[in-house]
């Protein structure tokens, strides 16, 4: 069994809609409601669902990027929003992200050295001679040129520039990444590349992942297990193949069913569903996706559903799906 290396519980965040001379809040938006689950070490976790869903939020919580309205965060065993700012200081070395544009998350009036080198300025006390030699590691371990280090981010393609993000979130040897997005900005081809080499650089340094996604496919061929939320909620969670081929939640499914067959004479029934995704400032009673839901029945309306159990390490959040 891996061993467990973050842990969220009952985290919750919510924002303020405020009003009037005074910015009184007036409503809250609900963009992360009471969510439990953990994260093994060595895994790549991918979360998805549809924008708006609370997927970006739920991992900048989780990042100490925002503070929670409710819940806890471990990092082993470390609870993460009671550290000192030196402690959290230290434990953000073992936090990195790679964003989803490169191009707006490179700085474009720095070149490759001081980029990839910031975090290397901040977290450790390295010579110049020794963190352009760090730099020029970086960029071979991501398949650039380390004679490109005095080049500007606009000098480089999409991918390229993703490969140099991605350079600067291993800069400190860290524990856990974040990939928000990783090929969303990039071509078909650099798409492929690009994972292979997060494939590649996860078993040779020993990484474990955190992946949102839109596309269902990215999710597929990356992540070991895999969380789907709805209007700030889990709904499913279980490893990747129980929930491709075996998935129980009427809104999992829906999602599944949107992906496009390789295969033109393959065909199978899309799931489509009624209706946007309701305000989460005031959502639903009882199951949030009740008011989509083509399974839906009474009850649905009245209680909500937790998310349980249903064998093989595989939980829902679904009164019919049991």
């Amino acid at each position: 069994m891996m061993e467990c290396i973050m842990e969220v519980v009952n985290l919750k965040k919510y924002f303020p809609v405020v009003a009037g001379i005074r910015q009184k809040p007036v409503a809250w938006v609900r963009a992360v409601d009471d969510v439990t689950f953990d994260v093994k070490k060595g895994e790549v976790l991918g979360i998805v669902g549809e924008s708006g869903c609370g997927k970006t939020t739920l991992v900048r919580v989780m990042l100490r990027l925002l503070l929670p309205t409710d819940g806890e965060v471990k990092f082993e065993d470390k609870d993460v929003f009671a550290l000192s700012k030196k402690a959290l200081n230290e434990l953000r070395r073992n936090f990195q992200i790679v964003f989803q544009d490169p191009f707006w998350s490179l700085n474009p009036r720095m070149i490759v050295r001081d980029i990839i080198g910031e975090p290397l300025k901040v977290h450790t006390d390295l010579s110049k001679k020794q963190l352009t030699e760090r730099v020029e590691e970086l960029l071979e371990l991501v398949g650039l040129n380390p004679e490109h280090i005095r080049r500007y981010p606009h000098e480089f393609s999409g991918g390229q520039r993703q490969r140099l993000a991605i350079a600067r979130a291993l800069a400190l040897n860290p524990s856990v990444v974040v990939l928000d997005e990783p090929t969303s900005a990039v071509d078909t081809l650099s798409q492929a590349q690009i994972l292979n080499l997060l494939k590649d650089l996860q078993k040779q340094m020993e990484l474990t992942y955190i992946i949102i996604s839109h596309d269902l496919g990215v999710v597929q061929y990356m992540a070991d297990r895999m969380l789907v939320m709805y209007l700030g909620k889990i709904v499913e969670m279980a490893s990747t193949d129980d929930i491709f081929y075996h998935s129980k939640h009427p809104y999992t499914k829906a999602l599944i069913s949107a992906i496009p067959e390789i295969e033109p004479e393959t065909k199978k029934e899309v799931i489509v569903l009624e209706g946007s995704v309701p305000s989460a400032i005031n959502p639903p009673p009882g199951c949030r996706f009740h008011t989509r839901c083509p399974e839906a029945r009474e009850e649905c309306a009245l209680a909500e559903p937790e998310l349980v159990s249903i064998g093989n390490e595989h939980e829902v959040a679904c009164f019919y799906a049991r």
